[in-house]
């Protein structure tokens, strides 16, 4: 009675799980089709198939005519795996400090971390951009890279984290004579599962950000793919909407290609965490 009980179970959360995967992947196969319809089509919600397949909108999109793609997918490409490392690497550091040392106004930097992650990065706009160009990094990609370098979610996620580490292999360390940033170095590979997922989701948030870069970044060749795809929806409506719809599926390759290497190394450092 409980084998069956247990296979009906499995059954039916094995039919959820399909219905939603293909609620979740509908949009994007309407995206990929979209992009080789012709604009009465592609607006005619109950044409799903092309009746004719052409590549030519990708080779409109390729061709520059509305913006330089292979430009903007690079912009997005260096300014996510910037954000991506540097946020990790620095919330890291910060998370560690948090984490394992106890000083006075700690609460207070916790206090902070809170409020930067509760801010919408609207309200700070404003003086982030005289910020920026006080520096003279206007139109300029660090303009973007620099701010998303601090991460009020990972200051607070690496405190939690840091926590885990057992305080035993910190006061060995210590006693073997090695310097802070030396344990430092030596604590992260046991929060390598930590480090991976989180520089996974700030690289897929950093690609998607629209206020810092629409705010610093202006000139066609410095804009980030979103930006792009932005700027030629809202230019003009005679646009090919397959433009849109071809420059949008190809720029999630980046993210596909991103996940497919940080899962299998995510999966094995879970399980070796999780072991130890």
């Amino acid at each position: 009675m409980d084998v069956n009980r247990s296979g009906i179970i499995q059954l039916v959360a094995s039919v959820a799980m399909l219905l939603a995967a293909c609620v979740f992947l509908y949009p994007l196969v309407w995206m990929a089709l979209g992009s080789v319809k012709s604009n009465s089509e592609l607006f005619d919600t109950r044409t799903f198939w092309p009746e004719t397949w052409s590549l030519e909108y990708y080779r409109i999109l390729f061709s520059s005519e509305y913006f330089s793609f292979d430009r903007s997918l690079l912009n997005s490409i260096l300014t996510a795996l910037a954000q991506g490392i540097g946020a990790t690497l620095l919330s890291a550091m910060a998370g560690y400090v948090l984490g394992i040392y106890r000083f006075k106004g700690r609460a207070w930097l916790l206090g902070l971390g809170v409020l930067v992650v509760l801010v919408p990065a609207q309200m700070v706009a404003l003086p982030l951009f005289i910020w920026v160009n006080t520096l003279g990094l206007f139109d300029n990609p660090a303009g973007v890279i620099l701010p998303g370098l601090v991460s009020g979610l990972g200051l607070l996620f690496f405190t939690r984290v840091f926590r885990l580490v057992p305080k035993e292999l910190i006061d060995l360390a210590r006693i073997e004579g090695a310097s802070e940033f030396r344990i430092f170095l030596s604590v992260l590979p046991l929060v390598k599962p930590f480090l991976i997922a989180f520089g996974f989701a700030h690289f897929v948030l950093a690609w998607h950000a629209h206020v810092i870069p629409m705010l610093i970044l202006h000139s066609d060749g410095v804009r980030t793919l979103p930006i792009s795809l932005a700027a030629l929806y809202g230019s003009s409506l005679n646009a090919p909407q397959a433009v849109l719809m071809a420059g949008s599926f190809l720029g999630m390759i980046p993210l596909v290609a991103v996940f497919a290497f940080a899962y299998p190394k995510l999966k094995s450092a879970l399980q070796d965490f999780v072991a130890n």
